[in-house]
């Protein structure tokens, strides 16, 4: 029998930290009514019943909310199909795992297009 180990402080510190920058990014492109029905969607939180509080899981949900950052912020022009692909399979881990991330990559176009 494998033991569970429970997520350390820092790792959910760190999982609240970048859900704050996710945030940020949002913001400057999500307005008005759009805006209202994310947030009662309740978006970059923990889902009850589904995230099971232990170090494997908040270990794989920083790690994808990690690379979806760094996804996110690359100049649209460097947006690959293997970008994509990644950005899709690193969103269902970390909702696999029990955080609420429903976003895709396309939510984020205008951000990217500044920086094209």
């Amino acid at each position: 029998m494998r033991l569970m180990k429970a997520a350390t402080d820092l790792q959910e510190q760190a999982i609240e930290e970048i859900s704050k920058e996710f945030e940020d990014l949002l913001s400057h492109f999500v307005k008005g009514e759009q805006k209202e029905a994310r947030q009662k969607e309740r978006p970059l939180t923990f889902i009850d019943g589904v995230y099971n509080g232990t170090m494997d899981d908040a270990f794989r949900i920083l790690s994808g909310l990690q690379l979806v950052h760094i996804i996110i912020l690359k100049p649209k022009r460097h947006i690959t199909k293997q970008d994509r692909e990644l950005f899709a399979r690193n969103r269902e881990q970390v909702n696999a795992c029990g955080f609420f991330f429903p976003f895709d990559l396309d939510d984020f176009e205008s951000r990217l297009l500044q920086n094209a």
